[in-house]
Order: structure tokens, then C-alpha cells, then sequence
């Protein structure tokens, strides 16, 4: 709490926005597949879900390269309109006067344009306003805040989501234009591009090449494609683990199988980090970055590895514990680390160009998940070692390149 209060304003009033922002977004997030696959059948939903991803890929490359033409605060006032009315009208889709699954997706896709150019310029702002000495406290808070109000609003999305989703639409339409509120009248302009002692590059693909040669920023880039696929694997693989593999057991009566094994492991997750984030940071406080880095990835993917090779209750929940010990250490280093590679005059170019590592590792995961059933448990459990090497060695050659050769500013 001391950390949180030494912030920069800005930041302080960031971070409150996260926390309600993210709740209100988690009452529906995940479960907004099941409401198109109820009324639209399983493949419009994946052409659906596609189509979003690959809007918000593109709109994350445009608008690192505005944040850093106009400024952080134009983006993030124009990001929090749209998703407002993104989110009115997915809200009036669902209300007693009107029922359409249709323009509820337009909503949404309304929401996601926003929401590309809001994460995109933020994120700028945040390593505007933040030093290398604070980054890493600012992220694990940061951290602890989302993952905290996942857990709530998860929580709520499993009693009211059914029945009174309109609601919880109506909350994040509203949340939105407190966001739109705090922005005009409280968010400072962190980045005035007009005052810079290098001019911006207005053509977005020289910006980008711009970007390409920067090498110690692709080697870590590179790194984040493997680290991202690391984190994915909760999402796609240990799924079609437990539910093919998992030896169904009972607990004071409750049958625990595959599925409930997956909640169990996400519970576990969520309430160590809420619980034990704070702790962990502080141990850490005085580590290298390549050591927390380092152990970070190796710890995480281990975990998945226990996970997939493991086939009952207590060694799902050892990978459990393994790999959110890992994620804890890993993710504040990790998010200062690429705060620090992008710092000076283009940053929102560099944060659009990270952008393009989630998508990427979504695809190979997904294919790695497509060709499992030729190699099963012990073949998927050797790709993740390979992943993790994928990940590890490049971002220990980033941070060895950038402690001898730092970007001057």
C-alpha cells in the first residue's frame, strides 16, 4: 500500500481504472463464446472470434504508431468514447426492448476497436510516467489488481451472467464513461509530441522499420513470442490434458474431473497471486533481472510441464503451484524489462509492436494443440521444454545487450 500511494498521480489513478475496468469486462469476457455458440452455432462463433483477434492485432499496430504522433491522452479520450458506445449498444441488444445477437457482436466489436488503442497508449503512458527503478513495483501491482479483479468478477459472472446479462453490460457501458470522465478532466498528457528533440516518423511502416533495427528489442520481442506461449497453455493444451487424461477423484463427495480439475487449477492461480504477490515481490526486490527472468520462465513452463505429464489431483495442483510461483517472479520483471527497451521518443511504436507477439503465440499454440493427438502428453511436455528454451536464452541475450550497451535517451 505504501508502494501504491508513492505513485506518480497519474498512475495511481490508472491503475483504480484497471481495477474497475477489469472487473466489469471479466463479469462477460469469457463467457461471451458461450453466448454466440448458443445463438449462432460453434463455427460463426470461431469465424467470429477470428475476426476480432485480427482486429485488434491491426488496431494495436495503429495506434502505437498514433500514441506517438499525437500523444497518449487524444488516444485514450477517443479509445474510452468508442467502447462506450460499443458497450451502450451491446447493452441495448440484450434489454427488454430490443434482442439481437448480431448487433451484440458489433458491440463488441466496437468494444475491442477501443479497447486496442486504449491498452496500446496506456501502456505508453505507464513508461512515460514510471522510471527504471519503480517500473517493477508499478507492475506488480499492477498485476495483483487485475488478477484481483478477475477474481470478483468471475465471481459474478457465474451468478448473474445467465440471467441478467444486460446488467453487466450496462455496468461496463457505464464504467466506460466514468473512464471517458477521468480521462478528460483528470489525465495529464504524459508525451507532447511536438516537443521532442527527434521528429516523429509519420510514414507507420518506416516507424516500424525503425523498430525492426533496434536488435536488443526484436531478440527480447522474439523471446515474448515463447513467453506468451507459456502463459497460453492454461487456455489451450492443459485443458485437452486434464479433460482427455485426468484421473477423476472424489473430495469430501465432490467428484473432481477433468473440467472442475481445470477451475481447481485456475482457483489455485488466481488466489496466489492475490495473496502472495506482494510477498513474492518483495523477496525478489533485490534480484538481477536475468536471475528473476530467468527462473520466472524456467519455474512457469516446469509447471506445465508436472501439468501434462501428471494424471491426479496432487500433481495438478503441484504444477499448479510450481507454475504461479514462476508467473509471480516472471511478469513484473518481464513487463519492466520491455518498459525500459522502449523507452525514449517511440514508444507507442514499440508498445504496437509488441502487440503482435500474443496473436502469434496463439496461433503456434493452437497448432500445437491441432497436432497433439500424434504425439500426446510426453511429446507436448518435450515442446514446452523447447519452448521454454525459446524463450529463456534470446531474452537473456536481450537483457546481457542491453546492461552493456544501454539505449542512450
Amino acid at each position: 500500500m505504501k508502494d501504491f500511494f508513492g505513485l506518480h498521480p497519474t498512475i495511481k489513478l490508472r491503475l483504480v481504472m484497471n481495477f474497475f475496468g477489469t472487473l466489469c469486462f471479466s463479469t462477460v469476457g469469457g463467457s461471451m463464446t458461450i453466448y454466440y455458440n448458443k445463438y449462432m452455432g460453434a463455427g460463426i462463433t470461431g469465424i467470429l472470434l477470428i475476426i476480432s483477434s485480427v482486429m485488434v492485432f491491426l488496431i494495436g499496430l495503429y495506434a502505437g504508431h498514433l500514441a506517438d504522433l499525437r500523444g497518449r491522452r487524444p488516444i485514450m479520450l477517443f479509445s474510452t468514447l468508442i467502447t462506450a458506445l460499443g458497450a451502450g449498444l451491446a447493452t441495448y441488444s440484450n434489454s427488454m426492448f430490443y434482442f439481437n445477437p448480431w448487433t451484440t457482436f458489433l458491440g463488441f466489436l466496437i468494444v475491442n476497436f477501443g479497447f486496442g488503442f486504449f491498452n496500446t497508449a496506456s501502456q505508453a503512458m505507464i513508461v512515460d510516467l514510471t522510471t527504471r527503478q519503480n517500473r517493477r513495483v508499478v507492475y506488480s501491482i499492477q498485476y495483483w489488481i487485475i488478477n484481483f479483479a478477475i477474481m470478483i468478477g468471475s465471481g459474478l459472472s457465474g451468478w448473474f451472467f445467465r440471467d441478467h446479462l444486460v446488467w453487466l453490460l450496462l455496468a461496463i457501458t457505464l464504467e466506460e464513461v466514468a473512464s471517458c470522465l477521468v480521462v478528460f478532466f483528470w489525465i495529464d498528457e504524459s508525451f507532447d509530441p511536438t516537443v521532442q528533440h527527434k521528429k516523429q516518423e509519420t510514414n507507420i511502416i518506416k516507424a516500424y522499420f525503425t523498430v525492426a533495427k533496434d536488435t536488443v528489442f526484436m531478440y527480447y520481442l522474439f523471446a515474448s513470442v515463447f513467453i506468451a506461449m507459456i502463459f497460453n497453455q492454461i487456455d489451450y493444451y492443459l485443458p485437452v490434458h486434464l479433460s482427455d487424461s485426468f484421473r477423476s477423484t472424489r473430495i469430501l463427495g465432490l467428484e473432481i474431473y477433468g473440467q472442475r480439475m481445470l477451475t481447481v487449477f485456475l482457483m489455485i492461480n488466481t488466489l496466489v497471486i492475490v495473496l502472495f504477490m506482494s510477498k513474492v515481490n518483495h523477496l525478489t526486490k533485490n534480484w538481477s533481472r536475468s536471475t528473476g527472468i530467468g527462473i520466472g520462465i524456467v519455474l512457469q513452463g516446469a509447471g506445465f510441464i508436472i501439468a501434462f505429464l501428471g494424471r491426479n489431483l496432487t500433481w495438478e495442483i503441484i504444477a499448479a503451484l510450481v507454475a504461479t510461483v514462476g508467473e509471480m517472479i516472471l511478469v513484473p520483471f518481464s513487463q519492466a524489462l520491455r518498459a525500459d527497451l522502449m523507452e525514449g521518443d517511440q514508444v507507442g511504436t514499440y508498445t504496437g509492436a509488441f502487440s503482435v507477439t500474443q496473436p502469434i503465440a496463439a496461433v503456434l499454440s493452437g497448432v500445437l494443440v491441432s497436432l497433439s493427438s500424434l504425439y500426446g502428453n510426453l511429446g507436448m511436455a518435450f515442446f514446452m521444454l523447447i519452448i521454454i528454451l525459446l524463450g529463456l536464452f534470446p531474452a537473456l541475450r536481450a537483457i546481457h545487450m542491453h546492461e552493456r550497451f544501454p539505449k542512450s535517451l
